[in-house]
């Protein structure tokens, strides 16, 4: 199969358009793409970005190998630079094949130094066929304990498979979802890292791809809820006693 390789930062695409070259551990969000063998990508803050906040890419709608994409968005909270819930999400308003062939797309989504500890993780992913049957999707969440950064090549994802999912179009429009959920243990920064296979019958569409993955922190042990109830008791009955000597003074 001849790849070829669209460039980044080079310069020689406009400016919000994903293009790609061989990239480092970035330790940031980023996204990356293979078309049918044509690979394209973007990191977070680089001027294919068009949104300037961090731990968002918003990059612009470009047709790669005759395959348009609209409206790509990822976005990851739960990092230092952009704290929050510890989230890592893909979407797309659609994916079309302009072709009269089937093609094969490759999507991963990373980022990295997410805040630990975590005990559970909660999976989504759903999208919307149209004029696509025969057409398959393969979605996969991955969770790396040991904060390696993915997506530096479509197939780059480190660390756990914790959840997969598979669809096959059957009808002239035809939809898809799942959510997935379990264990986990990181207990210190960890990377997420998602991925999505599929395949594009001729003129066949993909809209509102979307795919997701939460980490959820440590729940405290029955034990631990019981010492804290009596804590609060504790205080709670100390505040009554400095309340009640108050009143007596007065």
């Amino acid at each position: 199969m001849n790849i070829s390789v669209r460039p980044l930062l080079c310069g020689v695409v406009a400016a919000g358009v994903m293009g790609f070259v061989s990239a480092p551990a970035n330790a940031t969000l980023q996204i990356i793409t293979d078309v049918g063998g044509t690979i394209a990508g973007c990191v977070d803050q680089a001027s294919c970005d068009l949104n300037p906040a961090v731990g968002i890419i918003q990059v612009a709608n470009t047709t790669i190998n005759g395959v348009q994409i609209n409206g790509s968005i990822q976005t990851s909270t739960g990092t230092p630079a952009n704290p929050g819930v510890d989230t890592l999400n893909t979407s797309s308003l659609s994916i079309i094949n302009l072709t009269s062939v089937t093609k094969t797309v490759t999507v991963a989504v990373s980022d990295t130094d997410f805040t630990g500890p975590v005990a559970s993780f909660e999976t989504a992913g759903s999208g919307v066929w149209q004029n696509a049957n025969g057409s398959t999707i393969t979605l996969k969440w991955f969770d790396d304990p040991a904060n390696g950064q993915g997506a530096d090549d479509p197939t780059d994802t480190p660390g756990n498979l914790i959840d997969s999912f598979t669809d096959t179009s059957t009808a002239i429009v035809d939809s898809f979802s799942h959510d997935g959920s379990g264990a986990v243990t990181d207990s210190g920064p960890f990377s997420m890292t998602e991925e999505a296979v599929f395949t594009l019958t001729p003129f066949g569409q993909l809209v509102n791809r979307g795919q997701s993955e939460v980490k959820i922190g440590v729940v405290p042990e029955p034990s631990t809820w019981a010492m804290m109830l009596i804590g609060f008791v504790g205080l709670g009955y100390a505040g009554f006693r400095k309340a009640r000597s108050t009143r007596s003074i007065a």
